[in-house]
């Protein structure tokens, strides 16, 4: 419990994390402006009373530039895998790697999702471009 407190009083707490999802892709396309992001957020509401100004976060997805340009010289093979996320909220992460002559992999895109379901694999499908 104490180092959970250490973690959070350093680098802040899953809703801190959470809350700056959206800051970080805005500066990852400043710093990279071909960096793909998208962001999918859903209101929030007190009850039934939908609360202006706030939303809660459902999916990202994101892919570097320069992973997508070097895809062109990878075997035309792409893997599509997801691994499950543990802790406070869970979610899934669901990714693209592409493998060179010599067995490099190389990761192109990927997206974190609230779980395996159609919905979440069409978001991230759809985003592939």
């Amino acid at each position: 419990m104490a180092k959970q407190k250490e973690i959070a009083h350093k680098y802040g707490d899953w809703e801190d994390s959470y809350n700056k999802v959206a800051k970080l892709l805005q500066a990852l396309q400043s710093c990279c402006p071909e960096t793909i992001c998208e962001l999918k957020a859903l209101p929030y509401y007190d009850g039934d009373l939908m609360v202006r100004d706030y939303s809660i976060f459902d999916k990202v997805f994101w892919a570097f530039p320069s992973c997508v340009k070097a895809f062109k010289h990878y075997k035309p093979f792409v893997s599509v895998d997801d691994t499950h996320l543990y802790g406070k909220y869970g979610g899934v992460l669901l990714i693209v790697v592409v493998q060179d002559d010599n067995s490099n992999i190389l990761p192109v895109t990927f997206a974190i999702v609230e779980s395996e379901s159609t919905e979440s694999w069409s978001f991230f499908l759809t985003n592939l471009r």
